[in-house]
């Protein structure tokens, strides 16, 4: 999966502007957002969040993005030039090692702790352990981030893509939030289960209390 790197900054560029445009961004750092590779985590709750996640993330970005995503025409195209990462059903290992070989490469990986857009807006679901293992296997440090967004504002829309179901919800305008916390490093074996699981709770509980600064924020615009 080769980069290119033109697309990838024009796709930047849209994404900035629709944020200015449609979106009233509110951005809150506790902590500044370090320079080179690093993995990104947040909750997902619409479907624009990869897109607004690149354009914050300090260098260049890859996304672990749901692979039936990329058979769209023309979208999954523009995924696949911009060398984000297709995770197919029962191929998560590859989407692993890719994106491991992409942080050392020097390129950002961006997360969602939930694995998937979250079932509910505001409430966590379990999470999946990627992240803590990404982390474990690079040495490279998680970025915790918490997305706030408002319900109401959020638009549900089907799609069929290969005779597959689809729901997107996107977010087309309005107050969204994004608070971001302090760098967190991990050492370990990122084949010790028990611990990979503890960790992904914790990580989870932290992005879930970044999610609730976001969202009163959000209440109060």
């Amino acid at each position: 999966m080769n980069i290119s790197r033109p697309l990838y900054w024009l796709g930047g560029k849209l994404v900035k502007a629709y944020s200015n445009i449609m979106l009233r961004m509110s951005v809150v750092s506790h902590f500044p957002i370090p320079n080179g590779p690093k993995i990104i985590v947040a909750n997902h709750p619409t479907t624009s969040d990869p897109f607004i996640l690149t354009s914050v993330s300090n260098g260049q970005a890859a996304v672990l993005i749901k692979g039936i995503l990329f058979d769209v025409p023309i979208f999954g195209r523009y995924l696949n030039w911009a060398g984000h990462i297709p995770v197919k059903t029962g191929q998560g290992g590859i989407a692993f090692d890719r994106a491991l070989e992409l942080l050392k490469n020097g390129v950002t990986i961006i997360v969602f702790v939930e694995g998937e857009l979250s079932k509910f807006i505001h409430k966590m679901s379990k999470p999946k352990t990627g992240a803590i293992r990404l982390a474990l296997a690079s040495g490279i440090s998680i970025i915790p981030m918490g997305i706030g967004v408002k319900k109401r504002n959020l638009k549900s829309l089907r799609s069929i893509i290969k005779g597959v179901e689809e729901w997107g919800r996107w977010y087309f305008k309005g107050p969204y939030a994004l608070t971001i916390g302090k760098a967190i490093n991990l050492k370990g074996d990122a084949r010790n289960r028990s611990r990979v699981i503890k960790l992904s709770s914790w990580l989870s509980q932290k992005i879930s209390k970044l999610e609730r600064e976001s969202t009163a924020r959000v209440a109060s615009r």
